[in-house]
């Protein structure tokens, strides 16, 4: 005869029943359906006959929504942070490594927690512990987005239903820095000779410095005078076409009559011999920031953003800044920058001074001056509204 496993106490509400000697079990336990027609039992850790069917009551309301219930209850986020990883490694996305570094520090903050026990007051706690350790608000912020990110994927997996409120810290971070041509011809000079058609083709577009350099030979034609990057080398997944003229069509013609046999870029740098492996992220020409400050240093530039001086980067903000005062409009900027949004675009277009000095100049030559005397004779005047009234 089969022994008893169970003892019903009402619809959905039962006791366990000891399978060794028969005894009933005092502790009340529920069942009810689940996804795809499982029936899911749940402890309720108490003998009360109320807390059963409050719980119950709770699993089918959950269930009724498409809740993930008990389920999501368990999920720790450190597991959300491992699904956002995995994602973005589907996808192929660029800052995966990125991401990773960003991810070690959320877990150690948070991945010990359940999903549902992280609250906006725990997260503000650890936004102020990182202030406190002199990170900006820009990287809290970054941190803040990834973990974002993962609560909103596992809320679509339904594996959490809630996803807390992750505030968003204001941000002062300054503009880019426009490179003067005079600067920009000295700097060139004191690059390494593998750095400078590199760094002419990227004061003349403003191509970000992974893209451009991990340019194939295959995206360039001679014969339209372009080079098209395709999405998965851009950061917005979007194919990238920049027409080549003057200088910049002179270096990469030049580029591609002696290509060297063993590598398929564009760019080389000291290391691009036959058997190297290119970096993920700068292809052969590698990461040149010791080359980029011993250059800014002989051409008694200042370095770095925190004391004020240049980066790589600010080829982009110097790019737009020439191109829009060179009179193309904002969206054939855009085209030409690989910029998605007029938003940002504008926060690189530092305007020219120069040019601006000159409007100015010629607004004032062309001004007249109006005699005192002859007031009255303007029409924005309001004796010549009322005469005309």
């Amino acid at each position: 005869m089969k022994r008893r496993t169970m003892e019903t106490v009402e619809p959905g509400i039962y006791r366990r029943v000891d399978g060794r000697t028969g005894k009933v079990l005092p502790k009340l336990w529920i069942h009810y359906p689940g996804a795809q027609g499982k029936t899911l039992r749940e402890p309720v850790g108490s003998t009360s006959i109320v807390a059963a069917r409050k719980l119950r009551a709770k699993r089918l309301e959950e269930h009724g929504r498409g809740e993930p219930g008990r389920a999501g209850e368990k999920v720790r986020v450190g597991e959300l942070l491992d699904a956002l990883v995995t994602n973005y490694e589907v996808n192929g996305r660029a800052s995966v490594d990125t991401l990773r570094g960003r991810v070690k520090v959320l877990r150690a903050a948070f991945g010990h927690l359940r999903a549902i026990d992280l609250t906006t007051d725990l997260v503000e706690r650890q936004q102020r512990s990182w202030q406190a350790e002199n990170l900006t608000n820009a990287t809290v912020n970054h941190y803040g987005n990834a973990l974002r990110r993962a609560f909103n994927l596992a809320r679509r997996a339904r594996r959490v239903h809630i996803v807390p409120y992750i505030p968003r810290l204001e941000e002062h971070s300054p503009r880019g820095r426009y490179l003067t041509p005079k600067d920009a011809t000295r700097l060139r000079e004191h690059l390494p000779p593998y750095l400078r058609d590199f760094f002419t083709v990227a004061h003349a577009y403003g191509t970000r410095k992974g893209q451009l350099a991990r340019t194939l030979r295959r995206y360039v034609d001679l014969d339209r005078g372009v080079i098209e990057w395709p999405a998965t080398e851009c950061k917005h997944r979007e194919p990238h076409v920049v027409p080549l003229e003057g200088e910049a069509l002179a270096v990469v013609a030049r580029l591609m009559a002696s290509p060297p046999l063993h590598c398929n870029h564009l760019f080389h740098g000291p290391d691009c011999k036959a058997g190297h492996r290119p970096s993920k992220r700068y292809a052969c020409v590698g990461d040149f920031k010791r080359s980029w400050r011993t250059a800014c240093e002989r051409a008694g530039l200042p370095i770095g953003r925190k004391a004020g001086g240049y980066v790589f980067h600010h080829l982009r903000n110097t790019a737009a800044t020439d191109l829009r005062a060179g009179g193309l409009d904002e969206s054939d900027c855009m085209k030409i920058t690989g910029h998605l949004t007029s938003h940002i675009f504008r926060h690189y277009d530092l305007g020219n001074v120069e040019v601006l000095r000159e409007r100015l100049t010629r607004a004032r030559q062309a001004a007249t001056v109006t005699p005192l005397g002859t007031r009255e004779q303007r029409p924005d005047t309001p004796e010549k509204t009322r005469a005309h009234g």
